[in-house]
């Protein structure tokens, strides 16, 4: 037991995109798990209620939702760290979990270096994910990095931070190599899922072609994750008739990557789900798949596409910069090629395609035991460990 008293929980949640609404039933499901009592700080309105409710509706009798929107449909008290402010003191928990502390840490970080602090209801409560901590790779440069970490440094040093979650882990343990502070933990980025299905039989509940090697471009479809590179790669290939590009997720409305993917649809060398997909899908997706695509731009940070990657045992091909670009490299996780170049991408992935039986299954092997260190129970027990400390709850 982390307590003798059922401890309580504020899950600050706000966003409901992307990997959003998946790490929240993640998040909630291990607290509720470690008998933690769970009020929920999340987006419920009508357009944002329904799709929680699904993702969360095996949980809902065991926690209290609270809406950090006001009836007029605006955040609480103007901004979203007022309004975690306001949901705290209407839960009375004893401390709070934001599952993406990128949503508010600028604004404090700034805030803080011109000596102006959260509100004071919030000191030494806050725990949560730091997706994107540029500034502790940079601390001086660019000049927003330095104001940035002047302002973590006040913010520390007056013990605002109870457990910071770091998904680098070569950034967590040059942290931890330089001493800066004990509140830092390293957080897998996780995956759930059964993909035991044959691939041909996946293929054949998804209408796709048995007799292709079938590329996966997984998530959020825009430029910033590289899906037009894919595009230009499959449409400048001449090996294009033997390709074939599952595309699934909400793509966005750039009209030279939506054209492109029309184009490679009508010629029978694509097929687009663009819509959220359920966890079934999800599965299918990768069940089909030969290989799966991370061709990100410039991407700083982890990538929850190369965790479920590893759990169906798919080589992927890579973008070479970047955390995604090393954990690949370091791990043998498949193929790099060199970031937004897309006739190397077209290279790397004619090169899978051309992949010796050997090579594909040591790839395989690669990534099924890179996944049991990024697993849900991996993910379970560093989310956790810090809490069952004597002195983590107050």
């Amino acid at each position: 037991m982390i307590s003798s008293q059922q401890p309580h929980i504020l899950i600050f949640e706000p966003r409901i995109k992307g990997h959003h609404l998946k790490w929240l039933r993640y998040i909630a499901e291990d607290f509720i798990v470690a008998g933690f009592k769970l009020t929920l700080g999340v987006d419920w309105r009508s357009e944002s209620k329904g799709l929680i409710y699904n993702e969360l509706s095996n949980l809902m009798e065991k926690i209290t939702i609270l809406s950090i929107y006001n009836e007029a449909g605006k955040l609480r008290k103007g901004n979203k760290l007022k309004a975690l402010a306001d949901c705290f003191s209407e839960s009375r928990a004893q401390e709070v979990f934001v599952n993406n502390l990128d949503d508010i840490i600028s604004h404090c970080l700034r805030l803080a270096s011109a000596g102006i602090f959260p509100p004071k209801i919030l000191q030494g409560r806050v725990s949560g994910v730091y997706f994107r901590p540029r500034f502790l790779l940079n601390p001086v440069w660019p000049p927003g990095n330095f104001i940035k970490t002047i302002g973590f440094t006040r913010l520390l040093k007056k013990h605002w931070f109870k457990n910071i979650y770091l998904m680098d882990e070569y950034l967590f343990s040059n942290i931890q190599d330089r001493s800066i502070d004990q509140s830092f933990h390293f957080l897998p980025d996780p995956w759930s899922g059964d993909f035991s299905r044959p691939k041909d039989q996946a293929r054949k509940i998804l209408k796709i072609p048995l007799d292709k090697f079938v590329f996966l471009n997984y998530g959020i479809g825009d430029r910033r994750k590289g899906l037009h590179l894919v595009i230009r790669a499959m449409l400048e290939t001449s090996d294009g008739f033997r390709l074939f590009l599952l595309c699934a997720g909400q793509i966005s409305k750039n009209n030279t990557i939506r054209s492109g993917l029309d184009k490679l649809e009508n010629l029978g060398h694509a097929k687009v789900l663009n819509r959220y997909v359920s966890d079934v899908e999800e599965a299918l997706c990768f069940c089909a798949a030969d290989a799966v695509l991370l061709p990100y731009m410039h991407h700083f940070g982890s990538s929850g596409v190369l965790s479920l990657a590893a759990g169906a045992g798919k080589m992927v091909i890579a973008s070479d910069d970047g955390l995604v670009g090393r954990r690949v490299l370091e791990h043998k996780l498949g193929l790099l090629f060199s970031s937004g170049n897309s006739k190397a991408l077209g290279k790397s992935m004619r090169q899978a395609m051309s992949l010796s039986r050997s090579d594909r299954d040591q790839f395989h092997n690669s990534a099924l035991e890179y996944a049991i260190s990024c697993n849900r129970e991996a993910f379970r027990q560093a989310l956790l460990t810090p809490f069952n400390r004597l002195d983590s709850i107050y």
